[in-house]
Protein backbone atom coordinates (compact mmCIF):
# COMPACT_ATOMS: atom_id res chain seq x y z
CA UNK A 1 0.00 0.00 0.00
CA UNK A 2 1.63 3.38 -0.74
CA UNK A 3 2.02 5.94 1.64
CA UNK A 4 -0.16 9.21 1.05
CA UNK A 5 1.58 12.16 1.84
CA UNK A 6 -0.50 15.43 2.28
CA UNK A 7 1.62 18.51 0.57
CA UNK A 8 -0.40 20.92 1.97
CA UNK A 9 0.98 19.92 5.71
CA UNK A 10 4.53 19.67 4.74
CA UNK A 11 4.05 23.22 3.09
CA UNK A 12 2.54 24.52 6.04
CA UNK A 13 5.18 22.37 8.61
CA UNK A 14 7.71 24.54 5.99
CA UNK A 15 6.26 27.66 6.28
CA UNK A 16 5.86 26.86 10.00
CA UNK A 17 9.70 26.61 10.83
CA UNK A 18 10.50 29.29 8.24
CA UNK A 19 8.48 31.43 10.33
CA UNK A 20 9.99 30.06 13.62
CA UNK A 21 13.66 30.68 12.37
CA UNK A 22 12.98 33.67 11.24
CA UNK A 23 11.60 34.53 14.62
CA UNK A 24 14.27 32.94 16.00
CA UNK A 25 16.94 35.11 14.31
CA UNK A 26 14.88 38.75 15.03
CA UNK A 27 15.55 37.82 18.76
CA UNK A 28 18.75 37.12 18.61
CA UNK A 29 19.17 40.20 17.01
CA UNK A 30 17.38 42.27 18.65
CA UNK A 31 19.85 40.73 22.35
CA UNK A 32 22.93 41.21 20.49
CA UNK A 33 21.66 44.81 19.81
CA UNK A 34 20.67 45.15 23.31
CA UNK A 35 23.90 43.52 24.39
CA UNK A 36 25.72 46.12 22.38
CA UNK A 37 23.40 49.33 23.42
CA UNK A 38 24.26 47.59 27.25
CA UNK A 39 27.86 47.37 26.49
CA UNK A 40 28.28 51.04 24.90
CA UNK A 41 26.38 52.31 28.00
CA UNK A 42 29.04 50.63 30.34
CA UNK A 43 31.97 51.96 28.28
CA UNK A 44 30.28 55.39 28.44
CA UNK A 45 29.70 55.73 32.40
CA UNK A 46 33.26 53.72 32.59
CA UNK A 47 34.83 56.95 30.44
CA UNK A 48 33.03 59.42 32.07
CA UNK A 49 34.05 58.33 35.51
CA UNK A 50 37.69 58.31 34.60
CA UNK A 51 37.50 61.95 33.51
CA UNK A 52 35.19 63.37 36.27
CA UNK A 53 38.52 61.30 38.60
CA UNK A 54 40.85 63.15 36.09
CA UNK A 55 39.01 66.74 36.53
CA UNK A 56 39.15 66.31 40.49
CA UNK A 57 42.30 65.50 40.77
CA UNK A 58 43.72 68.76 38.42
CA UNK A 59 41.35 70.64 40.03
CA UNK A 60 42.64 69.58 43.10
CA UNK A 61 46.01 70.13 41.78
CA UNK A 62 45.23 73.74 40.61
CA UNK A 63 44.10 73.93 43.87
CA UNK A 64 47.06 73.28 45.81
CA UNK A 65 50.54 73.17 43.94
CA UNK A 66 49.54 75.27 41.05
CA UNK A 67 46.91 77.98 41.55
CA UNK A 68 50.17 80.38 41.98
CA UNK A 69 51.96 79.11 39.05
CA UNK A 70 48.91 80.08 37.09
CA UNK A 71 48.48 83.57 38.98
CA UNK A 72 51.92 84.38 37.97
CA UNK A 73 51.55 83.51 34.56
CA UNK A 74 48.96 85.05 34.12
CA UNK A 75 50.70 88.66 35.70
CA UNK A 76 54.68 87.48 33.42
CA UNK A 77 55.98 87.13 37.38
CA UNK A 78 57.98 84.41 38.52
CA UNK A 79 59.37 83.08 42.09
CA UNK A 80 61.38 79.81 42.43
CA UNK A 81 58.78 78.69 45.15
CA UNK A 82 55.67 79.03 42.72
CA UNK A 83 55.26 75.54 42.07
CA UNK A 84 55.77 74.87 45.89
CA UNK A 85 53.18 76.79 47.45
CA UNK A 86 49.96 74.50 49.00
CA UNK A 87 46.67 76.52 50.51
CA UNK A 88 44.46 75.39 52.88
CA UNK A 89 41.54 76.52 54.65
CA UNK A 90 42.82 77.66 58.30
CA UNK A 91 41.49 79.00 61.65
CA UNK A 92 43.16 81.66 63.33
CA UNK A 93 43.27 80.82 66.80
CA UNK A 94 44.98 83.69 68.83
CA UNK A 95 46.30 82.92 72.19
CA UNK A 96 44.47 83.98 75.33
CA UNK A 97 46.20 85.11 77.08
CA UNK A 98 48.27 86.43 74.70
CA UNK A 99 51.35 86.60 76.64
CA UNK A 100 51.27 82.00 76.07
CA UNK A 101 52.39 82.60 72.90
CA UNK A 102 55.51 81.71 72.26
CA UNK A 103 56.20 84.90 70.16
CA UNK A 104 55.10 87.11 72.68
CA UNK A 105 57.36 88.37 75.45
CA UNK A 106 61.22 87.67 76.64
CA UNK A 107 62.52 84.09 76.61
CA UNK A 108 64.84 82.32 75.01
CA UNK A 109 62.10 80.08 73.80
CA UNK A 110 60.73 83.48 72.42
CA UNK A 111 64.30 84.35 70.39
CA UNK A 112 64.58 80.85 69.05
CA UNK A 113 60.82 81.23 67.74
CA UNK A 114 61.65 84.19 65.92
CA UNK A 115 64.65 83.03 64.65
CA UNK A 116 63.26 79.92 63.21
CA UNK A 117 60.48 81.99 61.08
CA UNK A 118 62.49 85.07 60.44
CA UNK A 119 65.88 84.55 59.84
CA UNK A 120 66.37 81.76 57.07
CA UNK A 121 69.35 81.94 54.66
CA UNK A 122 68.84 83.51 51.10
CA UNK A 123 68.10 81.26 47.91
CA UNK A 124 69.56 81.22 44.21
CA UNK A 125 67.57 81.82 40.97
CA UNK A 126 69.39 80.25 38.34
CA UNK A 127 70.80 82.18 35.17
CA UNK A 128 67.67 81.25 32.91
CA UNK A 129 65.16 82.15 34.97
CA UNK A 130 66.85 85.39 36.27
CA UNK A 131 64.99 87.44 33.37
CA UNK A 132 61.47 86.62 34.42
CA UNK A 133 62.27 88.78 37.40
CA UNK A 134 62.81 91.69 35.62
CA UNK A 135 65.11 92.94 38.17
CA UNK A 136 68.51 94.82 36.63
CA UNK A 137 71.28 92.36 35.63
CA UNK A 138 73.74 93.96 37.82
CA UNK A 139 72.34 91.43 40.94
CA UNK A 140 74.74 89.79 42.80
CA UNK A 141 75.69 86.23 41.43
CA UNK A 142 76.51 83.29 43.53
CA UNK A 143 77.47 79.78 42.82
CA UNK A 144 75.51 76.68 44.42
CA UNK A 145 78.11 75.02 46.36
CA UNK A 146 75.97 71.61 45.98
CA UNK A 147 75.93 71.61 42.26
CA UNK A 148 78.25 74.27 41.15
CA UNK A 149 75.76 75.83 39.09
CA UNK A 150 76.16 80.07 38.35
CA UNK A 151 73.01 81.86 38.90
CA UNK A 152 71.92 84.83 41.01
CA UNK A 153 71.43 85.70 45.40
CA UNK A 154 67.76 85.83 46.40
CA UNK A 155 65.77 86.38 49.54
CA UNK A 156 61.69 85.34 49.71
CA UNK A 157 59.82 88.73 51.08
CA UNK A 158 57.87 86.56 53.66
CA UNK A 159 60.97 86.58 56.03
CA UNK A 160 62.33 90.08 55.29
CA UNK A 161 58.71 90.80 56.44
CA UNK A 162 58.61 88.81 59.31
CA UNK A 163 62.32 90.25 59.82
CA UNK A 164 60.65 93.86 60.12
CA UNK A 165 58.19 92.60 62.59
CA UNK A 166 60.48 91.23 65.32
CA UNK A 167 62.19 94.54 64.93
CA UNK A 168 59.33 96.06 65.21
CA UNK A 169 58.11 93.86 68.52
CA UNK A 170 62.17 94.33 70.08
CA UNK A 171 61.44 98.23 69.80
CA UNK A 172 58.57 98.10 72.29
CA UNK A 173 60.90 96.76 74.78
CA UNK A 174 63.75 98.82 74.71
CA UNK A 175 64.96 98.13 78.31
CA UNK A 176 65.94 95.01 77.05
CA UNK A 177 67.14 94.89 73.83
CA UNK A 178 69.03 97.88 73.28
CA UNK A 179 71.58 96.13 75.58
CA UNK A 180 71.71 92.82 73.70
CA UNK A 181 75.11 93.51 70.82
CA UNK A 182 73.25 91.49 68.12
CA UNK A 183 69.61 93.34 68.36
CA UNK A 184 68.75 96.01 65.26
CA UNK A 185 67.69 98.31 68.03
CA UNK A 186 71.36 98.44 69.56
CA UNK A 187 72.04 101.07 67.24
CA UNK A 188 72.70 104.65 67.18
CA UNK A 189 69.53 106.33 67.53
CA UNK A 190 69.16 107.98 63.96
CA UNK A 191 70.12 104.70 62.45
CA UNK A 192 67.24 102.40 64.49
CA UNK A 193 64.33 105.44 63.43
CA UNK A 194 65.47 104.46 59.56
CA UNK A 195 65.58 100.88 60.01
CA UNK A 196 61.62 101.16 62.01
CA UNK A 197 60.60 103.49 59.24
CA UNK A 198 61.91 101.40 56.73
CA UNK A 199 60.05 98.35 58.14
CA UNK A 200 57.06 99.96 58.64
CA UNK A 201 56.72 100.84 55.08
CA UNK A 202 57.35 97.50 53.63
CA UNK A 203 54.59 95.96 56.08
CA UNK A 204 52.26 98.50 54.99
CA UNK A 205 53.03 98.21 51.39
CA UNK A 206 52.42 93.83 51.60
CA UNK A 207 49.70 94.52 53.75
CA UNK A 208 47.80 96.58 51.49
CA UNK A 209 48.86 94.40 48.10
CA UNK A 210 47.20 91.51 50.09
CA UNK A 211 44.52 93.87 51.09
CA UNK A 212 43.06 90.44 53.22
CA UNK A 213 39.45 90.51 52.72
CA UNK A 214 38.35 87.91 55.13
CA UNK A 215 35.97 89.35 58.08
CA UNK A 216 35.67 88.93 61.58
CA UNK A 217 31.97 89.54 63.82
CA UNK A 218 31.21 90.49 66.59
CA UNK A 219 29.98 89.04 69.72
CA UNK A 220 28.73 89.88 73.82
CA UNK A 221 31.35 88.69 75.84
CA UNK A 222 30.47 87.64 79.39
CA UNK A 223 31.52 90.30 82.02
CA UNK A 224 31.93 93.14 78.96
CA UNK A 225 29.05 95.61 77.90
CA UNK A 226 28.35 95.79 74.38
CA UNK A 227 29.44 93.48 71.84
CA UNK A 228 33.24 92.85 70.78
CA UNK A 229 35.04 91.55 67.78
CA UNK A 230 36.01 87.85 67.11
CA UNK A 231 39.51 87.60 65.32
CA UNK A 232 39.53 83.44 65.12
CA UNK A 233 38.12 83.95 61.74
CA UNK A 234 38.81 81.36 58.44
CA UNK A 235 41.49 82.29 56.16
CA UNK A 236 43.05 80.67 53.05
CA UNK A 237 46.60 80.41 53.90
CA UNK A 238 49.54 79.38 52.07
CA UNK A 239 51.58 76.38 53.79
CA UNK A 240 54.21 78.37 55.64
CA UNK A 241 56.09 75.38 56.61
CA UNK A 242 56.31 73.98 53.45
CA UNK A 243 58.05 77.14 51.99
CA UNK A 244 59.98 77.36 55.23
CA UNK A 245 61.32 73.58 54.25
CA UNK A 246 61.91 74.56 50.80
CA UNK A 247 64.14 77.78 51.91
CA UNK A 248 66.11 75.54 53.80
CA UNK A 249 66.82 72.90 51.68
CA UNK A 250 67.67 75.54 48.64
CA UNK A 251 69.82 77.36 50.82
CA UNK A 252 72.82 79.66 49.68
CA UNK A 253 75.57 80.13 51.87
CA UNK A 254 75.45 82.81 54.52
CA UNK A 255 77.12 86.08 53.21
CA UNK A 256 77.83 89.68 53.66
CA UNK A 257 75.65 91.74 51.26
Amino acid sequence: MEKYTDSSSVQSDSENAAFLNTQYQKEERQQRRSYIYLTLFNLFLFTLSILSLICTVMSQKDTAGHSTAALYDQFDMFSPTMHVVEYSKTTFELPEPLESSVYVGISNETEDAWMDIAYLPDQMVSKEDFPKLNMPDDALQVTDPKTGETGYRVGLEVFHQLHCLNMLRMATLPEHYTKLEWSDTNDKPERVRAHLDHCIEVLRLNLMCLSDVNVFTFHPKPGKEGYWPEYNSQHVCRNFDQIKDWARANAMPYAEV
